[in-house]
C-alpha cells in the first residue's frame, strides 16, 4: 500500500504528536509533579527554618529573662533569714540577744526550759490594709451617677487583689524562751530584734510573735512594800532582833520568799524566723551569635 503525499504529511504529523503526548505523560508529567512536590516541600521547610531562626534569635533574650529571674529570686531569698538548726538557732538567740553585758549586769536570768525547734513549713500571709467602706441604702440611692461605687472600689483595689493571691509556703524555726527580767531590758530586747531584722545589708525575716507578761507592773509594788518593811524592822526593839536580821536578807537579795524581785518578772517570749532557699545558678548557655547560619560550621556543630 503506497501513501500519497499528503497521507505521509498527515501520518508523520500523528506520530510527532504520539511522541510529544508520550513524552509529556512519560518524561515530562512525573518530572513536573515531582517539582511541585519539591517546591511545596521547600516551602514547608523553609517556613520551619525561618521558624526556627527566629526561636534562636531570642535565646538573647531569653537567657536574659532567665538570669533577671535568678538575680530577682536571689535578692528575695537574701531577705530571709539563713537556715539554722535547732542548736544554731539558739546559740544565735543568746549570742545575739540574751548573753550580752547589759544582761549580765541587770542580772536577767533565763527561766525554765529553752524550747526551740528545727525548720518546718510554714505558710507566710500577706500583710495589707483593709480600709472601712461604709454602705447603706441612703448612700447607694444617692450615688447617681456612680462615683460613690468607683470610689469604694478603688479603696478597696489593692486588698481585694492581694486577697485573691494565695499565700506561700516557706521553711521556718521558732523559739520559746521564759526571762526573768525588768521593764527597760524588755523593750531593748524587743527592740534588739527588730534593729537586727532591718540590719542594712543583712535583712533578716523574723519576729517575735507573742509576749506574755507574768506581772504588767513588773512587781514594782514589792518595792515600796520592802521600803515599808525595811522601815519598820528599823523602828523595832531589841526583842525582835531575829525579824530584823530576816528583813535585812530579803532587803540584800531584794527578792521575797516565792523569789519574786521587786521590777523583775517572768516574761515568755515567742521568737520565729522565716527561711526561703536561695536559687541555685541555672546554666543558659554559650552566648548565641546570629551569624553562625552565614555559613556552613554550624553543620558540624554538636549540642551540648
Amino acid at each position: 500500500m503506497k501513501f500519497g503525499y499528503r497521507d505521509r504529511i498527515i501520518l508523520l504529523i500523528v506520530c510527532v504528536v504520539v511522541i510529544f503526548a508520550v513524552g509529556i505523560f512519560v518524561f515530562i508529567k512525573p518530572k513536573w509533579e515531582e517539582l511541585n512536590r519539591d517546591q511545596d516541600q521547600l516551602k514547608t521547610v523553609q517556613e520551619t527554618w525561618d521558624k526556627q531562626v527566629k526561636n534562636y534569635d531570642q535565646i538573647t533574650t531569653r537567657q536574659g529573662v532567665i538570669t533577671k529571674k535568678y538575680e530577682d529570686a536571689k535578692t528575695i531569698s537574701e531577705n530571709f533569714t539563713d537556715t539554722m538548726s535547732s542548736v544554731e538557732m539558739e546559740e544565735f538567740l543568746r549570742n545575739e540577744f540574751l548573753n550580752i553585758e547589759k544582761f549580765k549586769t541587770d542580772e536577767v536570768q533565763i527561766r525554765d526550759s529553752f524550747a526551740v525547734s528545727d525548720e518546718s513549713s510554714a505558710t507566710l500571709s500577706y500583710y495589707y490594709y483593709t480600709p472601712n467602706v461604709v454602705t447603706y441604702p441612703l448612700l447607694e440611692n444617692a450615688d447617681l451617677d456612680g462615683s460613690l461605687a468607683k470610689t469604694a472600689q478603688e479603696k478597696r483595689k489593692e486588698v481585694d487583689f492581694l486577697a485573691a493571691r494565695s499565700s506561700q509556703a516557706v521553711g521556718s524555726g521558732t523559739a520559746s524562751f521564759t526571762l526573768r527580767i525588768n521593764r527597760e531590758d524588755t523593750m531593748a530586747l524587743l527592740d534588739a530584734v527588730k534593729a537586727y531584722a532591718e540590719k542594712s545589708g543583712s535583712e533578716n525575716a523574723m519576729l517575735i510573735t507573742s509576749v506574755q507578761l507574768k506581772d504588767c507592773d513588773f512587781n514594782e509594788d514589792l518595792k515600796a512594800d520592802n521600803k515599808g518593811n525595811a522601815n519598820a524592822n528599823a523602828n523595832a526593839g531589841e526583842g525582835e532582833g531575829d525579824a530584823q536580821v530576816q528583813a535585812g536578807n530579803n532587803n540584800n537579795t531584794g527578792e521575797t520568799a516565792d523569789g519574786e524581785k521587786p521590777g523583775y518578772t517572768d516574761v515568755i517570749i515567742e521568737y520565729r524566723a522565716y527561711y526561703v532557699q536561695e536559687p541555685t545558678q541555672p546554666y543558659t548557655g554559650d552566648p548565641y551569635d546570629p551569624k553562625i547560619w552565614n555559613g556552613n560550621e554550624w553543620r558540624t556543630k554538636v549540642a551540648q
